[in-house]
């Protein structure tokens, strides 16, 4: 059996190459080559699950082996995916989501429709259709057998693309509620679909090199896959992977009902607050349970709706960077704010308005004139804008991570991009041969063409320019390209991290940048500047999201083409039912929405805050980032990150077995200052370090079988009783019913506990 596990990639570390994608022509030995490894692989797969393996088999030594030893190659291609239940159940839980997601969107708690919430409920209704739904003769279509795994992953695929709020709904609801733009309803739903099927244009160029091949192994579907599989392939309740997965599912359950809306301090309480509540600064370093509260040092959260299942999936190295980042959070934001940086103590500790010098909210609608322009009159009359110092810093380390992802990428994971790069050079003649166990099971299935994407890209983006222009948005055609270009660019790069190490904290950041860019490339226009960050971050974050699907049904073994028409009917879905939701709710809750507070129902904060960065870049920019600004360090922290990388690389090369390739400045800068914003009690170092090496290292066999289940069980089960308790208890159908007081949701009895609480 060692040969067989001798088989599984090796990657050549100087070079941080994948030898799973090849630069040679194909002949008959490459098939033949293939068709052993696939054979090899099945049949190491197979010891695994029957517990024949020793524990080196088991034990996963680089991150991507889990794509083998976790998951299985196995496919049944006889398996209907399309059938009448996908398209049924695939309509319904996309029109579900959608229509959840906007709903969310404008309440007071920031909320988002789960995958595996969409994955528990489609499993039992697949299943009960299967039951319940007559299956002879003529209704032979309508339940042609078991619910199988292709239907179940082509439903969430379709679903799961629909269930979110787009960012274009953002710019559309903006414009309705605050310049009294109402947007001809043609042209904003085909902002919606424009936006992100430009991301599908990104996704299909990119496939190739990070979809396929194995060390693009994207963790993030890791514990999924593992979980489709554990559902489909097992003898349900005899299997130990389907008891543990329902065995956690029902126990967290049952748990959370109690930090959630019993017990709500265990979501976060700290030793020392419990010492010293009166302490503004115990409270800014120590506290953290409550939204912008404190950096929750040493603070401890029972709450896994908080905590989340990343420290189980997410890859070592990818947590010890995002650790030393957020070691480096404590020592930054305290250094800022103490250290009275940008009149830092002038406001607060963490917040993420604007203020005015005299530390009260800064009047940013004001700036504008009639025409939503830029007024110097008026900002000579408010006076300069400031940050609060760790909001600021939070600009700086985001631009230090995107000026750093830019060289890491390429300085690690050229020879991974190569292969696209070449493919755009019409003269080239060398053919790419991806040699993976899973992508040659694919073979069997027809490819999607280059040219499909190819043309949904020049559709997407003549779409995008008419829209634009029709939509009055002031941002000239060619700054549209810019940010395109941009924003693929930034695409390959963050989709590698995402691909092959599970890095997806980028959205934020991405968001900032191209506010910034755009601020410089169409100064003193708000609007413009939303639009900018549109169509330069919207297509990036759909890019990845859409290969990350692709991988998923490399994974579960559904046809390309059949998830390409899964995504494209979710997108198409989506945006109609997200655009009618927006105008139903904006329509019957406008004054709650344009309200500071909003109700106990109904918020527009994530409209005000939208609206507030766009003015603050498309109408502060120059007066507040310019050359002699009070924070030209955000720009210019840009190019400081490109050369964050190149110490450790050089290092690197000097000590090659070191480890300084796993260092990855990136990662550590975006979590540099990530306790500036929410709750901040669910940082638990711990888990990951005791899942992913502890575990890994001393029960490989475990750690093989059921960490990814646990994983999604604890999930799971966390999703669903969320779900159930917001609609239930937390008033999202129009009641709420809070829990007695007692000390332990914050009444004032005893006095000592409830200082575990702000």
């Amino acid at each position: 059996m060692a040969d067989t596990v001798a088989h599984l990639p090796v990657y050549d570390e100087k070079h941080s190459s994948d030898d799973s994608l090849e630069k040679k022509p194909i002949d008959g030995s490459d098939v033949v080559d293939d068709v052993q490894m696939a054979k090899e692989v099945e049949d190491f797969e197979e010891r695994l699950a029957n517990d024949e393996a020793t524990a080196e088999e088991y034990r996963v030594e680089e991150a991507y082996e889990v794509a083998i030893k976790v998951l299985t190659t196995r496919d049944d291609p006889e398996l209907q995916a399309v059938t009448f239940r996908t398209i049924f159940l695939g309509l319904g839980f996309s029109a579900f989501g959608a229509v959840l997601a906007q709903i969310y969107y404008f309440k007071p708690q920031t909320l988002s429709v789960s995958v595996l919430l969409l994955l528990v409920l489609s499993y039992w209704f697949g299943n009960g259709m299967h039951m319940l739904l007559p299956s002879r003769g003529i209704f032979r279509w309508i339940n042609p057998g078991p619910f199988n795994i292709k239907e179940h992953v082509a439903i969430i695929i379709m679903s799961s693309t629909a269930a979110t709020s787009a960012v274009a709904i953002q710019v559309i609801s903006v414009q309705e509620l605050y310049y009294n733009n109402n947007m001809n309803p043609g042209v904003a739903i085909f902002t919606l679909i424009g936006s992100q099927l430009i991301g599908y244009g990104y996704a299909g160029l990119l496939q190739d090199v990070l979809v396929k091949p194995t060390k693009c192994f994207w963790p993030a579907n890791i514990y999924i896959a593992n979980l489709f599989q554990a559902l489909h392939y097992d003898r349900q309740m005899t299997s130990k992977r389907v008891r543990l997965f329902w065995t956690a599912f029902i126990a967290l359950f049952v748990w959370e009902i109690v930090p959630e809306w019993i017990f709500p301090i265990l979501t976060g309480f700290s030793i020392f607050c419990l010492a010293d509540n009166s302490s503004s600064v115990f409270r800014n370093v120590f506290g953290g349970a409550s939204n912008n509260e404190g950096m929750g040092l040493l603070a401890w959260c029972f709450d896994w709706n908080l905590i989340g299942s990343a420290c189980l999936w997410a890859p070592l190295w990818l947590q010890l960077n995002q650790d030393i980042g957020i070691f480096l959070t404590y020592i930054l934001m305290s250094a800022v704010y103490y250290g009275n940086i940008w009149k830092a103590q002038q406001f607060p500790f963490m917040s993420q308005a604007i203020f005015a010098e005299n530390g009260s909210q800064y009047d940013q609608t004001s700036l504008l004139d009639a025409n939503g322009k830029f007024d110097p009159t008026a900002y000579a009359e408010l006076g300069p804008a400031y940050f609060s110092a760790t909001n600021a810093l939070y600009l700086i380390t985001s631009n230090l991570s995107l000026g750093a992802v830019l060289t890491h990428v390429l300085l690690y994971h050229w020879n991974d991009l190569k292969p696209f790069v070449l493919s755009l050079n019409p003269w080239n003649k060398n053919v790419h041969h991806v040699h993976d166990a899973h992508f040659e099971k694919m073979k069997v299935y027809k490819q999607i063409p280059r040219w499909w994407y190819v043309a949904v890209l020049l559709s997407a983006y003549g779409i995008a320019q008419a829209t634009n222009y029709t939509g009055n948005s002031g941002l000239p055609w060619w700054a549209v390209t810019v940010l395109l270009i941009i924003g693929f660019i930034f695409c390959a790069l963050y989709a590698t991290l995402a691909a092959t190490i599970g890095f997806t904290e980028f959205n934020t950041s991405g968001n900032g940048f191209f506010q910034m860019i755009t601020a410089y490339l169409v100064p003193g226009r708000p609007v413009a500047n939303m639009y900018g960050a549109m169509y330069g971050a919207h297509p990036m974050q759909q890019g990845i999201a859409f290969l990350q699907d692709l991988k998923l049904g490399q994974y579960c073994k559904l046809a390309p083409r059949v998830t390409f028409c899964m995504q494209m009917a979710g997108t198409i879905v989506g945006s109609l039912l997200n655009y009618v939701m927006m105008l139903s709710i904006i329509n019957a809750q406008r004054p709650a929405l344009l309200s500071i507070a909003g109700t106990r129902l109904w918020s527009g904060q994530n409209a005000q805050s939208y609206n507030s960065n766009a003015i603050s870049w498309g109408a502060l920019g120059p007066q507040m980032f310019g050359a002699h600004a009070i924070y030209h360090m955000v720009p210019i922290s840009l190019a400081i990150g490109l050369v964050l990388p190149l110490p450790f690389y050089i290092a690197y090369r000097i000590w090659p077995k070191a480890g300084f390739q796993n260092l990855n400045t990136s990662i550590i800068m975006q979590y540099s200052c990530y306790l500036s914003v929410g709750i901040n009690t669910s940082v638990n170092m711990s888990l990951g370090i005791f899942s992913q090496w502890w575990v890994r290292r001393h029960y490989p066999r475990w750690f093989t079988k059921y960490n990814y289940i646990l994983a999604a069980g604890m999930d799971g089960g966390t999703q669903v009783v969320l779900f159930l308790l917001n609609f239930a208890i937390f008033g999202a159908a129009g009641t709420a019913h809070t829990f007695p007081q007692w000390w332990g949701n914050g009444a004032r009895s005893p006095p000592d506990v409830s200082r575990l609480a702000y």
